[in-house]
């Protein structure tokens, strides 16, 4: 992944900031859906704060998209993607945040609604909207220390094609890995078990949600770690492939664990224990995932 980025925070003298985007980006995801994936584009963005809790983004992209090195023995639902397609799309968040810190919150909750508009040009149309929240309560009171939290999280994405021209299987929503712990990424959710690899489909409705406990460990302070106790729930559905042997339903998977944080100069860096609870027989699971950052 390369990335060049651009950007001019107080745009005209204004609370305005400015930027742009170059990136090329290559994905290997033979492991997972028998192909690879390869994005080079650019983004023109803007973002205004209205006041210190209420910010909006907007963005505009245009994006080369080529589904490639698709294994012969993949489902024919993946192989009929192979090939490039052009992404032209105009996107805003709109962010409501009255967290106490952005990088490791304690207390407060965030609201967030996005959403993209493809099709003013390009080979895809689609509308797709996401909305988000998070809900921090502290437990000072409760254990005597700042660092007990409890973490209420949920999220929701819709997606629908117009205009005859349908979205590709790379704009699609995936379970599995950071948004649903315990379960490979996209590892749970609508699938094609007549393919060698089981190979995902993605959807067009994902549904999320997390409860986590975050407490301190028994070392010193110093070395800055933490600990945390949680249950991910996630549903994914409505795929728009259908035939033999594909899988799409909307029951609910369920992972659990614990995990640990370590606060590092460059970041969060987390390691995950989870146990897949409640699934499908054809999903995919995974027992131990390393992550980096806050999920918000």
């Amino acid at each position: 992944q390369v990335d060049l980025s651009v950007t001019d925070p107080y745009f005209l003298d204004r609370n305005l900031a400015v930027g742009v985007d170059l990136f090329h980006i290559e994905r290997n995801l033979q492991q997972i859906a028998s192909y690879s994936e390869r994005r080079t584009g650019a983004v023109l963005r803007a973002g205004f704060e209205y006041n210190e809790r209420l910010r909006q983004a907007v963005s505009y992209s245009l994006v080369d998209r080529d589904v490639f090195n698709v294994q012969t023995v993949a489902s024919r639902f993946i192989r009929e993607q192979a090939g490039r397609t052009l992404l032209s799309q105009i996107s805003q968040t709109l962010t409501y945040d009255v967290r106490d810190s952005r990088i490791e919150p304690r207390s407060g909750y965030l609201v967030r609604l996005g959403s993209d508009l493809a099709g003013l040009g390009g080979d895809v149309s689609y509308v797709r909207l996401r909305v988000d929240g998070a809900l921090f309560v502290p437990l000072e009171r409760i254990f005597g220390d700042q660092d007990y939290v409890l973490a209420i999280q949920a999220g929701a994405g819709w997606l629908r094609p117009y205009g005859g021209k349908d979205e590709r299987i790379i704009d699609r929503f995936f379970l599995g890995g950071d948004n649903l712990r315990g379960f490979a990424l996209a590892g749970a959710g609508p699938r094609d078990t007549g393919s060698p690899g089981l190979d995902p489909l993605g959807g067009r409705v994902i549904l999320t949600q997390t409860t986590e406990f975050r407490f301190p460990l028994p070392v010193p302070q110093e070395l800055g770690l933490l600990g945390r106790a949680f249950v991910d729930v996630g549903a994914l559905f409505d795929t728009p492939v259908t035939g033999p042997g594909v899988r799409d339903d909307s029951k609910p998977r369920v992972g659990a664990g614990v995990g640990v944080s370590w606060r590092t100069p460059v970041g969060l860096i987390n390691i995950d224990v989870g146990q897949a609870v409640v699934k499908q027989s054809y999903d995919r699971t995974q027992l131990i995932r390393f992550g980096f950052g806050t999920r918000f």
